[in-house]
C-alpha cells in the first residue's frame, strides 16, 4: 500500500458499506461544507439507480443526500461571487455542477435553496455556496420538474 500511485479510493460508510471512488468521482471542498469546515475531501457518487448522487466524507463517515438543482421545479437562479469562481476554477459555466442537498422530514423531500453544493467537473473542486438572499428557505418542500 506504500506506493504513490493514482488508483481508486475505499471509504467504509455505515450507511452504504465499502464504496470504491474512482478518481474522478474525487472532489476537494477547500472550505468544508457548512458545520464541517474540515472536513474537505469527498466523493460524488450516483446513488443506486435513481437521478440522486450522495456527497460521502473521505474522513468521516458523513454523507449528504444532493439531488441536481436541474431537476427541480423550485431551482433559483442566483449570482456566484467572483472569489467562489475563481476558487473553483471555473472557465465556462457549462462546467459547473449545482445540486440541493435533500433530507427527509417526516417521509417528505426537502431541499436546502440557501447552500447549494456546486461543483466543478474540470477541476473537481466543490463548495458550499451560502446564497445571500434570506427569503430563501433551508427546508423547501421538492417539487420535481414535470410532477405538476
Amino acid at each position: 500500500m506504500g506506493e504513490n500511485t493514482v488508483s481508486d479510493q475505499v471509504i467504509k460508510s455505515n450507511l452504504y458499506g465499502e464504496i470504491i471512488v474512482e478518481d474522478y468521482q474525487n472532489f476537494h471542498f477547500s472550505q468544508g461544507i457548512v458545520g464541517f469546515s474540515h472536513l474537505q475531501q469527498f466523493a460524488l457518487l450516483p446513488y443506486e439507480d435513481t437521478e440522486l448522487f450522495v456527497l460521502q466524507s473521505f474522513t468521516d463517515d458523513i454523507s449528504l443526500l444532493l439531488i441536481p438543482a436541474a431537476l427541480c421545479e423550485n431551482n433559483i437562479s442566483f449570482h456566484i461571487d467572483e472569489a467562489t469562481v475563481e476558487q473553483l476554477g471555473v472557465q465556462d459555466e457549462a462546467e459547473l455542477v449545482i445540486f440541493y442537498v435533500l433530507r427527509f422530514i417526516d417521509n417528505s423531500p426537502y431541499i436546502n435553496l440557501r447552500a447549494p453544493i456546486l461543483v466543478v467537473t474540470t477541476t473537481q473542486k466543490g463548495c458550499q455556496y451560502v446564497v445571500a438572499d434570506d427569503s430563501l428557505s433551508l427546508r423547501a418542500p421538492l417539487v420535481i420538474k414535470g410532477d405538476g
